[in-house]
């Protein structure tokens, strides 16, 4: 005979969630209510917030269950949302999520901006991959984030909030224990551009809970995996991560609040290096030529005018 099925430990209604550390079952509707209270806590610490919040927003589950969320926050939240997504021109899998993140947009009737790698440096990144010998994921990411910066001042977007959650930033932390580099701990983290900052409403938001939030908002949908995240270190991590988690609940959590906890006590001790002026695209980074322009020009010569808009 089947057990009888977990009801809500606040209202008894049938449960979709449980908390393996503190044991507590939560239904649809206080599991939601419960990801918009730790992420609405997360945004009001930017008060006075600007009049544009950017969503980064690449169509996937995460970002598609922040967008969601702060759509329903709108009567609490002033500031108008725009979603911003980078078509980094990756065959086979790009189409799909653009086109959810197309879909999501309507129905949660929030503004869409697209910018492609294409438009911004001539190429996609399946072409920028084929004359560069670093990781997918490394090129990728630097491109990406200047996508980002740029699709954001654009639009006059002064905080950007991304979906990493709480798993991406264990993750993150025992990364950044590998590296044994401190100051990345507080990258991510304060200025993205010239006038945006960026925070992460999710940090305290565990992937599990997210992936539900997008499943009982009927939002879910189940895409293909990016064909270059088998390179990456992350991967190794998550599966280390998610067993460990498995055998001692918590440790996600825990792993995750250290991070902070170490953020917050090195924070007045970490010197901050003033950004510096790119002399080939005029874009801030921390080197006379900034890393896009170091990785765009391996193979070959960039003029000024393909990294400006």
């Amino acid at each position: 005979m089947e057990g009888k099925r977990p009801v809500c430990s606040i209202c008894s209604s049938p449960a979709v969630f449980l908390d393996r550390e503190s044991r507590a079952h939560l239904c649809s509707q206080h599991l939601k209510e419960s990801v918009e209270s730790r992420v609405l806590s997360r945004i009001i610490q930017e008060e006075p917030l600007p009049e544009i919040i950017g969503v980064a927003f690449s169509g996937g589950k995460d970002s598609t269950a922040l967008l969601a969320v702060l759509a329903s926050l709108k009567d609490r939240i002033p500031s108008r949302l725009i979603a911003l997504t980078v078509d980094e021109g990756i065959s086979g899998y790009r189409e799909d999520t653009i086109r959810h993140a197309k879909d999501v947009c309507t129905r949660l009737d929030v503004e869409h901006r697209i910018i492609s790698f294409t438009r911004l440096y001539g190429r996609s990144l399946d072409e920028i991959l084929k004359s560069s010998n670093r990781k997918a994921c490394t090129v990728c990411g630097i491109l990406r984030r200047r996508a980002l910066e740029v699709l954001a001042e654009e639009e006059g977007v002064h905080l950007i909030v991304t979906g990493h959650n709480q798993d991406d930033h264990a993750q993150t932390t025992l990364m950044n224990a590998f590296s044994a580099d401190i100051k990345k701990v507080f990258a991510g983290s304060g200025s993205t551009s010239r006038f945006a900052r960026r925070i992460k409403p999710f940090a305290a938001v565990s992937e599990r809970e997210v992936t539900l939030y997008a499943i009982v908002s009927d939002l879910f949908m189940a895409l293909p995996e990016c064909p270059y995240a088998g390179e990456a270190l992350r991967g190794e991590v998550r599966r280390l991560l998610n067993k460990f988690e498995l055998d001692h609940p918590g440790s996600m959590r825990n792993l995750a609040r250290a991070e902070e906890d170490i953020r917050k006590r090195l924070k007045s001790k970490v010197k901050n290096i003033p950004m510096e002026t790119c002399k080939v695209c005029g874009w801030p980074g921390s080197g006379d030529v900034c890393q896009v322009c170091l990785l765009l020009n391996e193979k070959e010569t960039i003029s000024r005018t393909d990294l400006q808009t």
